[in-house]
């Protein structure tokens, strides 16, 4: 080795030394100033421990293991939150934008298993109006690349007999490229950033005093979410539920397979929250409500559903909904030693258009749908609505196939202690109304309806049978292209659901159908077939 390259390893070797000496120098310097700030800097209600604290300056990193901080409410001894984490890592500091770019630039944010338990109720007195805080300023604008959270849970719990609100379990949590600077802290989200990737698993929600929400998973990836096996339902029994509520209330069962989101985009327009998507798919859904009848009424004004959306705090536009393979059952109990009287429709599929308050009149807001109705009857149905006008007008129109009478007794007998027997072929009907009024214009095809008036004990009552039957037009001239057709007329009781307002309008159609002796009308079945296509 010549003279010359020996100088040079030597001074390299030097520069090597100097610089691992003074990155150690600097390093134990950074560390004792970092606990000086923990100890000195840190406001009297947050509390602050670790186990251990690692510097590496020339990396331009920190990392802590086992960092607690334990957050109280001011000039009280109530904990507001309590933050825990296996480690947390700042990585990546950039001394050379913050320098020479007049920011703070850093490269990662890791934060490994954190637990966030959040008291939500405890908090400070409302402060005097008159007194203003001052504006948070920051020295310097703030870019931070990736944020990460791994195997992190969040706990949030409330003043009550049933104290957790929301609980979650975080897999994995990645948010790119943030930006906090002045001008994004004057918007409703603080923060600007890109891509985003969040898993979450074992999610509850408390949605009130009656219902929880529970989720096994959720997935969002930019835009899009991805929701599986979703739970709301009743806490209390449809007993128990009973005994505790002052007035009628459903008991709620609901199962949502899965539901998607694609794309998901929302936002603020002047202080008003917006969401917008183009598809929302709902597949498996499985919805049972149970209704108590014998609780008081509720008799508090009930809005039809285009006068709630009108009125939806939020902008909502969503251009379809799709639904596949759904199920609902709906269950009301009239008599206290009679069970409840279910109505089941199944294997429905169908979407909706235009859900949305933003949009212009003439477009409306459409729902289809077709299933089956209680055994095997092949249904369908179309309800339409335009929110913008105040009057709630609608239309609401649906077809059934051959349903045996029969099968209505699950339905019928609890309520009224009667049975039906017969075939009713085929039912088409039409409804057109408003908040107030409404018409519906009823075609069927029925033979041979009997009605059986039963005692107590669920016997028949053969006498009383034979007078009603003597009023009830039974039609008993068979072909399946003799309909009958009814106009009837119904006045919405406004203290009840939009479906209590469609059962008005059936049953004062059917009353007028089985009880004079209509005009029948022999129609050429491709007709109807038309207008079932139509529907």
């Amino acid at each position: 080795m010549n003279k010359r390259k020996r100088i040079s390893l030597i001074v390299i070797g030097i520069i090597v030394t100097i610089v691992i000496i003074f990155s150690l120098f600097a390093n134990s310097i950074a560390k004792n100033k970092i606990e000086a700030l923990l100890k000195n800097n840190i406001p009297d209600h947050i509390e602050n421990s670790y186990k251990s604290i690692s510097v590496n300056v020339l990396g331009g990193s920190i990392s802590f293991k086992d960092l607690n901080l334990l957050i109280k409410v001011k000039d009280t001894s109530l904990i507001r939150a309590n933050i825990k984490m296996e480690s947390f890592t700042i990585g990546g500091l950039s001394y050379w934008d913050y320098l020479f770019n007049d920011e703070i630039h850093i490269g990662k944010l890791k934060f490994d298993a954190l637990q966030l338990t959040y008291y939500k109720d405890h908090k400070n007195q409302a402060k005097d109006s008159t007194i203003k805080d001052k504006p948070f300023k920051l020295p310097k604008p703030i870019i931070i690349d990736k944020i990460n959270f791994k195997n992190s849970r969040v706990s949030i719990f409330e003043n009550s007999k049933d104290s957790t609100l929301l609980s979650s379990k975080i897999i994995n949590l990645d948010i790119n490229d943030i930006l906090l600077n002045e001008n994004t802290l004057s918007n409703r989200i603080p923060i600007d950033y890109g891509d985003i990737l969040i898993k979450t698993e074992d999610i509850f929600f408390k949605v009130g005093i009656y219902e929880n929400l529970n989720i096994a998973q959720i997935e969002i990836e930019n835009n899009n979410i991805s929701i599986k096996d979703i739970l709301l339902k009743t806490k209390y029994s449809k007993t128990e539920l009973s005994k505790i509520i002052t007035k009628e209330r459903d008991h709620i069962d609901v199962n949502i397979g899965e539901l998607k989101i694609n794309p998901i985009n929302f936002g603020f327009e002047n202080d008003t929250l917006f969401i917008n998507s183009k598809l929302i798919t709902i597949n498996n859904p499985d919805a049972a409500f149970y209704r108590d009848k014998l609780v008081r009424d509720d008799l508090k004004v009930k809005k039809l559903y285009s006068k709630s959306i009108r009125e939806l705090p939020i902008k909502l536009t969503v251009d379809s909904i799709a639904i596949s393979n759904g199920k609902v059952a709906y269950s009301e109990k009239v008599h206290a030693e009679n069970p409840a009287g279910t109505l089941i429709l199944s294997d429905l599929n169908g979407g909706i258009t235009n859900l949305s308050n933003t949009y212009s009149s003439p477009k409306k807001t459409t729902i289809n749908v077709d299933g089956i109705f209680m055994n095997d009857t092949p249904m369908n149905a179309s309800w339409s609505f335009d929110i913008n006008q105040t009057n709630d007008a609608f239309t609401f129109k649906g077809h059934l196939g051959k349903l045996e009478a029969s099968d209505m007794n699950a339905f019928i007998t609890p309520l009224i202690n009667a049975e039906l027997e017969g075939d009713i072929f085929e039912t088409y009907f039409e409804i057109t109304g408003d908040f107030n009024q409404s018409i519906i214009h009823l075609s069927q095809n029925y033979d041979s309806i009997k009605l059986d008036l039963l005692n107590k004990k669920r016997k028949k009552m053969k006498t009383l049978s034979e007078i009603a039957n003597v009023f009830i037009n039974d039609d008993s001239q068979v072909g399946d292209d003799v309909f009958h057709n009814v106009t009837a007329n119904a006045s919405r009781d406004k203290t009840k659901s939009f479906f209590n307002y469609l059962a008005r309008n059936l049953k004062a159609s059917l009353l007028i159908m089985f009880t004079k002796k209509n005009k029948t009308e022999k129609q050429k079945t491709n007709k109807h077939k038309d207008r079932k296509k139509a529907n």
